[in-house]
């Protein structure tokens, strides 16, 4: 999609005449992939979360992962897998970086992020970790949060600590061993949260830049 025209959700709904659930399920779907997005867009999104969710639930099945487990593991899949490709899109990069979405936006929506936890009790009866599942989550979710208010702190620096920060997150992630049953987590959790919603570390200014008045 051309040009730097940021629709609302509920503006592109009002003129497509949707009304009731099908009004709100269509707006919930913009405000997470961006009113932007194309319908590529969604297809993508779609086929990456479903594929990212049978691929996790078939490694932890492997790995000797309760029914429990194996669901947690689906679940994590299903946020993370998809989210890696649609907070990297132009379209989401653009709705997460509109404004009035500060530094206070972006700290909470990855404080919402504890998935390292669930990650850790995935792997609390999993023979072979180097760190205690409890540290091992600790480490990941404050190594987060605190890319992200530095990522945030410094805009004008956004792509390059996006980028930085995120392979920062993967060497995190190497040192302390990747999660047996999760292995696939660190590569989805980053990329997702500080290459994407963090940093649009993909995307120029001008990309990002709203409309201007005509």
């Amino acid at each position: 999609m051309t040009g730097h025209h940021l629709t609302r959700p509920g503006q592109r709904l009002d003129r497509a005449g949707t009304t009731g659930t099908g009004a709100a399920l269509r707006r919930a779907w913009a405000e997470f992939v961006g009113p932007e997005a194309t319908p590529v867009n969604g297809v993508l999104t779609a086929a990456t979360t479903a594929v990212g969710a049978v691929a996790a639930a078939l490694v932890a099945r492997a790995r000797d992962a309760s029914p429990a487990r194996v669901g947690v593991a689906c679940l994590l899949a299903v946020d993370l897998a998809g989210g890696v490709y649609v907070n990297n899109t132009r379209a989401c990069a653009r709705w997460y970086e509109r404004p009035g979405q500060g530094f206070g936006a972006h700290v909470s929506f990855a404080a919402l992020h504890v998935h390292p936890a669930a990650v850790a009790w995935l792997d609390a009866k999993s023979p072979g970790s180097r760190v205690h599942p409890a540290g091992w989550a600790a480490a990941q979710y404050a190594y987060l949060m605190t890319s992200t208010v530095v990522i945030r702190r410094y805009p004008a620096r956004r792509r390059a600590l996006g980028v930085a920060l995120t392979a920062g997150g993967l060497a995190l992630d190497c040192a302390l061993g990747p999660s047996r049953r999760a292995p696939w987590f660190a590569w989805a959790y980053y990329p997702k949260l500080l290459l994407g919603h963090a940093s649009a570390a993909l995307w120029s200014d001008d990309d990002l830049a709203p409309a201007q008045p005509r």
